[in-house]
């Protein structure tokens, strides 16, 4: 008797962990059914697809109305050679503005160059194939 108690007793523990099982599967199904934004954005621009094109209309030209961010630049200078630091400074930035606008001038050329170069290097290097040894046929 003791022995069927004990098997009865197993049997519904098992069906209770499956029945437990079972329910948390379905949670987390719903769980991830919950967390799925992506699906539920879908759904919701498929639903109110005016709604949202209107929203990104106004989104964008709100955006666009709002003021440039402006650069704000501090140079402190001792107050006796104030001009002479300030006229520097500027002097440099036009410095960089050249030397910006040149690089952007002659980057095609410097490409090529380098490119004709390391061209002409790899030819003369036998395309980095081996140590000056040559067969005729590969061996796989």
């Amino acid at each position: 008797m003791a022995e069927q108690s004990a098997a009865y007793r197993k049997s519904q523990l098992i069906a209770a962990l499956e029945l437990e099982r079972t329910e948390l599967a379905q949670s987390v199904r719903g769980l991830r059914h919950d967390l799925d934004v992506p699906a539920h954005i879908k759904h919701a621009f498929v639903q109110q697809k005016t709604a949202w094109l209107v929203g990104a209309a106004v989104t964008g030209w709100v955006l666009s109305r709002l003021p440039a961010r402006k650069k704000k630049v501090k140079v402190e200078v001792a107050s006796k050679d104030r001009g002479i630091k300030v006229k520097e400074y500027e002097r440099r930035g036009m410095l960089f503005a050249v030397l910006g606008f040149l690089a952007k001038l002659l980057r095609p050329t410097v490409t090529s160059f380098l490119s004709q170069k390391v061209a002409e290097f790899a030819t003369r290097n036998g395309n980095g194939k081996g140590n000056g040894h040559h067969h005729s046929r590969r061996r796989f």
